[in-house]
């Protein structure tokens, strides 16, 4: 297991090196001057201006410039944001414990609906349960998370006025009011991987459930709930489990609408910002982040893997 772990975090080394290096030509494409944005865009003097790019190292070359990001990031210094001065990495944490309780809020909700619901469609094949759930997900699936949001926040907020539509308070503040404000954002997220477990589970269960083991299990008199969770599950529920690392990424991803629908003040609001800012370190450290963050969370998908699947061994 250690071996294991050791040799994938070495593999994820190179991959780690061409994200940076894709984050820093990408953010050094967008328009715009970054010394110029933190003048107050209007600047007249060229003096000023060019004594500002050499505060921001932005008069050296681009290789210059990558590299001496990426010895500060390699002394864990992510840099200072160019809007605010504050320093990055705390800035980056700050932010990222809003984004953190959305996503893994919305995963959880996913994982809980749609195990069952994918169960129950794949027991219940070709029965009006199962085209329902099939009919329901490929309607989710055709509309956009952000949409979606727009559509709760009118709904439950504008005309029933039932959830806060602006604003959010953390949980550790008040509590029930901090649930209040993230009901909506979570079920948007959750909604749209719903769907898409929902099929995945449905389709693993639908194989595993053709098998001899289960034919066996079923003909030895075991009831119907046992099989289907003591057998059925385990094996089905492998194939989906790879899929949430993908959905994680996903699900980082669409936080930046989520939140900028929802005026969250996560981490994917800070990146909407530091575009439009031309926040230089801000956007290559958030941007980096997140690829750290994926390459963890697939480590720890591999790893749980064998633990459902038995045909799999780390070693």
């Amino acid at each position: 297991m250690i071996t294991f772990v050791l040799r994938r975090l070495l593999m994820s080394v190179p991959t780690l090196i061409i994200v940076a290096v894709i984050v820093f030509c990408l953010v050094r494409a967008l328009p715009g001057d970054a010394a110029m944005i933190m003048l107050g865009g209007n600047v007249d003097d060229e003096a000023t201006l060019q004594m500002m790019r050499q505060q921001l190292g932005l008069d050296q070359p681009l290789p210059v410039q990558f590299l001496a990001w990426l010895r500060e990031l390699l002394s864990g210094n992510l840099g200072v944001s160019v809007r605010t001065g504050q320093p990055v990495g705390a800035l980056i944490w700050d932010r990222f414990g809003v984004t953190a309780t959305v996503v893994l809020l919305s995963m959880a909700t996913a994982l809980i609906v749609a195990v069952p619901l994918g169960q129950i469609a794949a027991h219940r094949h070709n029965s009006r349960t199962d085209y329902a759930i099939v009919v329901l997900t490929i309607l989710k699936l055709s509309m956009p998370s952000f949409w979606v949001g727009l559509m709760l926040l009118v709904v439950f907020g504008a005309m029933l006025g039932w959830l806060p539509t602006v604003g959010f308070v953390s949980m550790s503040q008040d509590f029930g009011l901090g649930i209040t404000f993230l009901i909506l954002p979570v079920t948007s997220l959750a909604l749209s991987e719903i769907a898409v477990m929902t099929r995945m589970m449905r389709a693993g269960s639908l194989e595993v459930m053709n098998r001899d083991y289960i034919t066996h299990a079923r003909a030895k008199g075991l009831p119907e709930r046992q099989v289907l969770w003591r057998h059925v599950f385990p094996n089905a529920f492998a194939p989906t489990l790879t899929m949430v690392g993908i959905a994680m990424a996903g699900l980082l991803a669409g936080a930046a609408v989520t939140e900028t629908v929802f005026t969250l003040p996560g981490l994917g609001r800070l990146l909407v910002d530091s575009i439009y800012g031309r926040d230089y370190p801000v956007l290559q450290g958030a941007l980096l982040f997140i690829a750290m963050i994926y390459v963890v969370t697939n480590l720890l998908i591999d790893i749980a893997y064998s633990f459902f699947d038995p045909k799999v061994r780390l070693s």
